[in-house]
């Protein structure tokens, strides 16, 4: 059982290899609880949050042997659960109000936009969308008295997910060669009672464009546990240190991937696009019976490499939120009528609705298997 959340990490729900939806009989993923302690009820001193892009609990178990600092902490070490979709802009969205997907209305990498018709990208944005009117909830901090700092890639500086998870902190940017003093830095000018957030993303890149079995992904990963291990060494002492992340991820190729554009017949029910290969949001032609229809065609074509749900069993799932959980008139219309969750490595996508130059990516993430919805949180003191 994981301390955190009550769920056994073997426990299945929707299919054989799915996990249990995250707010599933009543519980809630242990990612809403790493943060929101820190920014509401603070203990006196400083406080640092890491969170390790695409680090998910099976994949550091499996590489224990390149990670001598995380290898000290096992015993400070638990499983949690992150949310459905496992990504990261659903994830951190959630980390940083501590509110369930269905709330927050970040649905995916992307989210469809119901006044435009167009997916918008959660990372980087949409030319009109103002992320304080397209996430208005509060952020943590917002309701925090605690001075706080955003340590993360100078290329996040002001983008679309920054807008939207990041009010209420102050944002210092760094670079991969002073990434380590940037940080020492913040936690000097947050204070002695301060909290400082740093965003790490070498494992994710390196997964995603060269999968997890590669050499590039395990150097980053061997990278990552050495800034650990200095942070460690040279924090103020007393420092609470928190390390988590926001998804796994599982490999797939070309062969495991599925393009719905191969059979026509579909493609001609589907008036929208959203989410991500491992959990695609699908919006159907608006007439009567074309969700329908849609769900059951893709089942037939996809068999037991994906599982389809229409709207109604999305929601009664307990995927996005509990059961029951009110949905405002702003999150609504990006709930996809047809929702695919995607089965051991396969993904299923249309391209033709994507942005033109759309590639395939090798690590990818998003669905509900263990790989990529347990992820580990690691409690230490410098």
């Amino acid at each position: 059982m994981s301390a955190a959340t009550g769920q056994d990490p073997q426990d299945t729900g929707l299919a054989p290899g799915l996990l249990d939806a995250p707010f599933a009989g009543g519980l809630h993923p242990g990612l809403l609880d790493v943060l929101a302690p820190l920014a509401t009820a603070p203990e006196p001193g400083r406080d640092l949050v890491v969170l390790v892009d695409g680090l998910g609990a099976d994949l550091l178990v499996q590489h224990r042997a390149l990670t001598p600092t995380l290898r000290r902490l096992e015993g400070q070490t638990t499983r949690v659960r992150t949310v459905f979709p496992s990504t990261t802009a659903t994830a951190m969205v959630s980390l940083h109000t501590g509110l369930p997907p269905l709330v927050h209305g970040v649905l995916g990498l992307t989210t469809r936009d119901p006044a435009t018709r167009q997916a918008v990208h959660e990372l980087t944005g949409a030319a009109g969308v103002d992320p304080r009117a397209w996430m208005p909830e509060p952020t943590l901090l917002q309701r925090s008295g605690r001075r706080a700092v955003q340590v993360g890639p100078r290329r996040h500086a002001g983008s679309h997910l920054s807008g939207m998870a990041y009010r209420g902190w102050e944002f210092q940017g760094h670079g991969r060669e002073d990434r380590l003093e940037v940080t020492l830095r913040a936690v000097r000018r947050a204070g002695p009672d301060g909290l400082v957030h740093l965003h790490v993303d070498d494992v994710d890149h390196a997964g995603h464009h060269h999968g997890i079995d590669s050499v590039q992904w395990r150097d980053a990963l061997m990278e990552v546990d050495a800034l650990l291990g200095a942070l460690l060494r040279r924090l103020p002492g007393g420092t609470r240190v928190h390390v988590t992340a926001d998804h796994g991820m599982v490999d797939t190729s070309p062969e495991r991937t599925i393009e719905l554009g191969a059979p026509p017949h579909l493609e001609g029910l589907i008036a929208g696009v959203a989410g991500e290969p491992r959990a695609l949001a699908l919006f159907a032609e608006p007439r009567a019976g074309a969700m329908e229809e849609l769900a059951a065609g893709l089942q037939d074509l996809l068999g037991e490499r994906a599982v389809v749900m229409v709207r109604d069993q999305l929601l009664a799932s307990a995927l996005l939120g509990p059961v029951g959980t009110p949905i405002s008139d702003r999150v609504t219309g990006r709930v996809p009528d047809v929702m695919v969750l995607a089965r051991q490595n396969w993904t299923v996508d249309l391209l033709s609705h994507r942005p033109a130059g759309t590639k395939p990516l090798i690590g990818v993430h998003g669905s509900l298997t263990a790989a990529e919805s347990w992820i580990p949180l690691v409690r230490a003191v410098s």
